[in-house]
């Protein structure tokens, strides 16, 4: 598998219940993804962890991490000042193809909408 220019050998991926293991260890919160990343960085020069930071209209974010699975959704609902995203491991869930096609539609929406307010407003700045 390859995902952004890094050949994974998913057999070296922690599983879906190896990781919530380390999160539910480590304090459920960004600090332990942490972990995960720094593991991943090390085995695969990337942390294969995401941040998706637009709400899927339960949480207000999400994080996408890579698994032997497939790819898991960690979402969080608040953020911590010390500690980061305080993640909702109850909630998490394994994406479906069809779980990225709205993920990918939601955030171009999202990025267009806020590209087009930023142009709108550095045009008024600039006639000013």
């Amino acid at each position: 598998m390859t995902i952004d220019n890094t050949q994974i050998d998913r057999e070296k991926l922690l599983s879906k219940d190896e990781m919530l293991g380390i999160l539910r260890g480590y304090g459920e919160d960004y600090r332990a993804l942490s972990r995960v990343c720094d593991y991943y960085r090390k085995e695969f020069g990337n942390e294969l962890v995401w941040l998706y930071p637009i709400s899927d209209g339960k949480h207000l974010g999400t994080y996408i991490a890579a698994v032997k699975e497939g790819f898991l959704s960690l979402p969080y609902d608040a953020v911590d000042h010390d500690d980061g995203e305080l993640l909702i491991l109850s909630d998490a869930a394994m994406f479906s193809a069809d779980d990225f096609r709205s993920f990918i539609e939601d955030w171009i929406a999202f990025s267009e909408d806020l590209l087009n307010a930023m142009r709108d407003m550095q045009r008024f700045l600039n006639s000013n």
